[in-house]
């Protein structure tokens, strides 16, 4: 395949330089302008996957080659450094995603890597036969992510480095980007050394999670996998997607990652014969890890498959909300993060009894990111007898799909922090008269309907 191509539109030449290098290291052609004009001529002469554009152009502005590469390049994705993001202003004349104008290339590389298919992360590759010599590597913590090494998988070229982990700080690179994928390798840390997680460059998250979403396609749609093994996959995709998501914010790729997620849960939900098997047994989680989200999409798009108003529409509006529902904790101090609200203070409690507030105020004025959703967000604290936050509504003043999600936010947190299985954490609930007055009775029983086999809800449930 041959390589992507990629302009930089900069005036500083140093600039030009140490950024054509990076890229270059990473697979991509180069073609550097310093002037607006050339930058124009490149556009239309060129076939280019992305665009980086600075605002400070001269000999035509940025803005004028922005316009410019809208008008004159189909399908061109064009990255915009501007001084100040006034808005929507640089979206609307063409941009994909703003930067600032004192963005590394570093950080403008996440986004140019999020937005490539897998077919087109393969295309950039260097690659090369065989598998390199493993290296002792040192890196702070914050900068890897882990998952289970069981639950590793990698096309014929891996797409970025392998690490395991000696101890904190230490670790061993044991596979390189473009090597051959060596599964013998990983068997041999799995089987021999015991070793649990693989780990990876937090940087490298959007390369896995189009690989993983890709994978999950083609296996949510096979009727020869178990789907023990659909929901796992699931769970992978949507646990990095919400880390992503919490380190990197809403930008645009990132959404419409959550959409192909979305769809995916939709698919899982809706033709599933055993889901009803699968979840009353569910305990493939890591309480430790952001599963959380995962679970609670999981159960609440399974109870809506139970109304009769359900569609997929629906499903994947609750999917993304299930997904964002807590990103207005991003904006919490970062000690209340793995504080339960009932070890919190007076004050601690008003803070992080605001994050519905602040959760819908992330997504608001997002094109990408419907108002449902947003609605749902703000309203997933909220009780159906009242007692909820962070406006106390009552009743029929809360929406349904958020009442269904407060109470799968309170089911998951009982199931992980008691160790519960998911029909005894649902019976914890029904024992108690007043956590069953949070929620409005008629999704209490659905909850309850999604935990029986589809050909004995008859008998349960006789038809009207």
């Amino acid at each position: 395949m041959a390589q992507l191509k990629i302009l930089l539109a900069h005036p500083s030449l140093e600039w030009l330089e140490t950024s054509a290098k990076v890229l270059s290291d990473s697979g991509y052609e180069v073609i550097t302008a310093d002037k607006g004009k050339v930058a124009q001529i490149s556009i239309s002469q060129e076939k280019f996957f992305t665009a980086i554009i600075s605002e400070e152009l001269q000999s035509h502005t940025g803005a004028q080659v922005l316009k410019f590469a809208k008008s004159n390049s189909t399908g061109l994705t064009v990255i915009f450094l501007a001084e100040e993001y006034e808005g929507d202003k640089w979206i609307k004349l063409g941009a994909k995603t703003v930067f600032p104008l004192a963005a590394t290339i570093e950080e403008i590389m996440r986004t140019i890597e999020g937005g490539k298919n897998v077919n087109e992360l393969l295309a950039g590759m260097k690659r090369r036969e065989g598998v390199s010599d493993e290296v002792e590597v040192s890196g702070e913590d914050t900068e890897f992510t882990k998952i289970k090494i069981g639950e590793f998988y990698s096309s014929k070229a891996v797409l970025f480095d392998v690490f395991i982990q000696l101890n904190s700080g230490k670790y061993i690179k044991i596979l390189h980007a473009g090597d051959t994928f060596d599964q013998q390798r990983i068997d041999k840390y799995k089987n021999d050394k015991k070793i649990e997680y693989l780990w990876f460059k937090k940087t490298d998250r959007a390369k896995y999670l189009k690989y993983q979403a890709h994978l999950t396609t083609k296996i949510i749609s096979s009727e020869k996998v178990p789907i023990e093994m659909k929901a796992r996959f699931l769970k992978n995709v949507t646990s990095k997607y919400v880390e992503e998501v919490m380190s990197e914010g809403l930008k645009p790729q990132i959404i419409e990652q959550g959409k192909q997620i979305c769809e995916q849960v939709f698919q899982l939900v809706d033709k599933e014969k055993n889901l009803a098997k699968l979840l009353r047994g569910y305990q493939e989680f890591d309480p430790t890890s952001v599963d959380h989200s995962y679970l609670v999409t999981l159960f609440t798009t399974s109870i809506i498959k139970q109304f009769e108003w359900q569609s997929q529409a629906t499903i994947e509006t609750a999917s993304m909300a299930c997904m964002f529902h807590d990103i207005g904790k991003m904006k919490m101090p970062e000690r209340l993060l793995e504080v339960r609200p009932g070890d919190m203070s007076a004050e601690d409690l008003e803070l992080y009894q605001n994050h519905p507030v602040l959760g819908a105020e992330m997504v608001d004025g997002n094109n990408l990111i419907n108002n449902s959703v947003k609605q749902i967000i703000i309203q997933h604290h909220e009780y159906f007898d009242g007692t909820g936050f962070p406006f106390k509504k009552k009743g029929a003043k809360i929406l349904t799909l958020a009442n269904i999600i407060a109470l799968v936010d309170d089911f998951v947190h009982i199931m992980v922090e008691r160790k519960m299985k998911p029909t005894d954490a649902l019976k914890f609930i029904l024992m108690d008269p007043l956590k069953v007055a949070r929620y409005n009775t008629i999704i209490v029983e659905n909850f309850i309907k999604i935990f029986v086999e589809p050909e004995k809800m008859k008998i349960i449930i006789p038809t009207q």
